[in-house]
C-alpha cells in the first residue's frame, strides 16, 4: 500500500469510530493530498521527484493547514460533522509518528512565522553565534533576540526563509558606549525531501552589524 492510501484509510476509520458515519474514499484522499501540500490527489499521485516514500529521511514536517482549509471549503459532499482541520491534522501527524513513518518535528501552525520563531528561540545561538564578531566590538551583554520580519519563498527544491531582526542587550554603564543593539538578517534554507511539506532542518547564513543610531559622542556634543 502507498502512504497516501494508508493515511486516507486511517482518516476514514477514525471518522467512522468517532461518529459511526462514513467518510468517502475520494474525500479522504483529497484531504490527505492537501495535508501534504498538493491541491488535488491527482497532483500528489503525479509526484516523482519527492515521493512520500522518502518522508522518513526528513527532519521537519510542515502540514499545509491553509490548503486543507481551502479544500474543506471547496469539496462537495463532505460530512457536516467532519472534524476541524486542526483535528484532522493531529490525526494524520499522530498516525505518521505511531506507524514509524516519521520521527522528526511537526510544525502545525497556520502561520509559518510562528514555528520559525519558536525554532530560533529554542536555540538562539544558531543566530547569535554568527554575530560573535559584532558582539565583541561592543561591551554589552546580549540576551534578547527579536525577529521582526519574515519572507518565505518556496522553490522546487527548498523553502527559503529570510528573517530580519535585532539582538538587544545592556551596556556596561562604567565603560564607554559601543552599542547595545545588533541588526541582523538570517537566511534559512530548508532542503525539500518528500512531498511539499517534508524538509531537512535548515541551514542558516547570518549577517549583521551594530546599530549605532543611538551613539552619543561627548566630543561632538
Amino acid at each position: 500500500m502507498s502512504l497516501p492510501k494508508d493515511c486516507a484509510d486511517h482518516l476514514r476509520a477514525r471518522y467512522r469510530l468517532l461518529t459511526g458515519n462514513k467518510l468517502g474514499s475520494s474525500h479522504a484522499h483529497e484531504l490527505v493530498a492537501a495535508f501534504f501540500g498538493y491541491k488535488t490527489a491527482a497532483a500528489l499521485r503525479a509526484e516523482t521527484r519527492f515521493p512520500l516514500s522518502d518522508i522518513g529521511k526528513a527532519e521537519i514536517l510542515i502540514p499545509d493547514l491553509r490548503l486543507m482549509d481551502e479544500r474543506v471549503g471547496t469539496l462537495r459532499g463532505l460530512p457536516a460533522d467532519l472534524p476541524g482541520v486542526e483535528d484532522l491534522t493531529s490525526e494524520l501527524c499522530d498516525f505518521l509518528a505511531s506507524q514509524g513513518h516519521f520521527d522528526g518535528r511537526f510544525w502545525r501552525s497556520r502561520h509559518l512565522s510562528d514555528d520559525v520563531n519558536a525554532f530560533v528561540q529554542d536555540d538562539p545561538m544558531m543566530i547569535e553565534g554568527a554575530l560573535d564578531g559584532e558582539i565583541a566590538s561592543t561591551n554589552a551583554y546580549f540576551d534578547e533576540l527579536y525577529i521582526e520580519e519574515y519572507d518565505f519563498k518556496p522553490s522546487d527544491d527548498a523553502l527559503v526563509a529570510t528573517l530580519t531582526g535585532s539582538l538587544n542587550g545592556e551596556n556596561d554603564q562604567d565603560r564607554a558606549f559601543h552599542g547595545d543593539k545588533i541588526i541582523f538578517t538570517t537566511v534559512m534554507t530548508f532542503e525539500r525531501v518528500a512531498g511539499r511539506i517534508a524538509y531537512m532542518e535548515p541551514e542558516l547564513e547570518t549577517d549583521g552589524k551594530v546599530d549605532d543610531s543611538m551613539y552619543y559622542d561627548e566630543d561632538f556634543a
